[in-house]
Formats: structure tokens, sequence, C-alpha cells
């Protein structure tokens, strides 16, 4: 179970409950504090045109859809028990608005507090993610203790068991989580409207829980100053 101080890194609006939302309602049953750290969460006061993907979900402008994915994000964090952190970087359909220093020492001042720091780490395959978890192999994040996490629904999509893609070769642990907790994360995940049609509706959303059932949970795969959560 992770305990203490955590801190969740979410590219975007929606990875960090995909990915580990289970995991995060267990963690709260044991006085676990978990801050989720959306790095890519936009500007709401943007007039820029939307992006195809925002389009697509019936956003105008980058800012309507920036503003309505943080009050999804609010109301999964709140079905998580989860903090909310939200920075106003964007994703690869903008420019992203600022250089890979600037947001590594905001990233790295959000997460100062916490006793774990949780990045993605398999399988890699968005760009985004990509780019933010070498920054952090590169970089680090002020020497704060890492660990990687499965990502969801990229994983599921693979249907392969979590490996290394970025450092050295690592093993895999399992994270603990009830039927409740499960239940809870597809709640939560269900609270990104606007995304989970685009992602392949109800239909991803059990499609992961069913990979997770395969593969003993979500699971986390530690970078350095390493532990082993129970």
């Amino acid at each position: 179970m992770l305990a203490g101080r955590v801190a969740v890194v979410s590219p975007h609006l929606d990875d960090a409950a995909l990915s580990l939302g289970a995991s995060i309602v267990h963690a709260k049953g044991g006085d676990a504090e978990i801050t989720i750290v959306t790095v890519m969460a936009g500007n709401t006061a943007s007039r820029d045109g939307a992006s195809a993907w925002d389009s697509a979900a019936g956003f105008q402008t980058a800012g309507e859809a920036a503003s309505a994915r943080a009050a999804e994000d609010d109301r999964a964090c709140a079905i998580l028990g989860a903090k909310a952190v939200r920075l106003p970087f964007w994703d690869r359909r903008y420019v992203r608005g600022a250089g890979s220093d600037e947001v590594l020492a905001v990233l790295t001042a959000a997460v100062k507090r916490s006793e774990l720091v949780l990045v993605p780490g398999y399988p890699l395959r968005n760009e985004d993610h990509l780019w933010l978890a070498e920054l952090i192999v590169r970089e680090g994040l002020g020497g704060a203790r890492i660990a990687f996490y499965t990502e969801q629904p990229y994983a599921a999509w693979t249907d392969e068991a979590p490996g290394s893609i970025v450092g050295p070769p690592r093993p895999w642990v399992p994270l603990k989580a009830s039927a409740t907790d499960q239940f809870a994360k597809l709640r939560a995940c269900r609270a990104y409207r606007s995304q989970v049609p685009l992602l392949g509706g109800t239909r991803t959303l059990l499609g992961i829980l069913a990979y997770e059932a395969r593969h003993g949970g979500e699971s986390v795969s530690w970078l350095r100053n390493g532990g082993t959560p129970t």
C-alpha cells in the first residue's frame, strides 16, 4: 500500500485516475496523503483554438477545454480522496508553454514535500508521457524517491505485462486494492466525461480492470532510492 505523502505525476487530466485510481483510494484508507500533480493541465484563460482532440470532445477553445477538464478532474479527485494540483503547461497538440528546464523546476517545486513520487513508466507510447519520463530520469526531482507506474489505458491495449522502457531493468510490484477500491476507480474515471468516449468508452474502462486482474493489479517499479510498498 502507498503510505505517507505521495505525489502522482499525471501528464494529462485523467492519467492518474486511469492508472492508479484503485491504489489511491486504498492508500487513503491507510491515512496516506495523495496529491495528483497534472503537468499539462493547460491555461483556462487561453482563447486559442481547440486542438483536434479537444474539438472532438466538443470544445471550441483551448481555455474552454482546460476549464471543463479541470472541473472533471475536481470531481474525480473528490471520489479518489486526492488533492489536485494542476500546472499550466500544454500537451503536444499545443505549444507546451515552457522549456524542459522550466517545466522540471515547477514540477520539482510541486512535489517537494512528497516522500514518494510516482511517474509514468510503461508502456510510454504516448509522446507526452515519454517526454516527461525521460526528463525525470535524466534530471531527477530534487532527490525525491521515485517509482514508475503502469499507464492506462495504454498497457491494457498492449495486453502485455509491464517492463522497463527508460532507465535500467527493474521488477514491477503489484499494489493492494479491493473490489470496492476498483469500483471507486471506475466511478472516478467516468468523471472525465469529455475524455472517456474518445478513449473507447466504458469498454475501455472495463478492459483496464480486466488487464489489472490478469496482471495482479495496478503496479509500480522503483527508479531510485527504492523500497517495496505493502
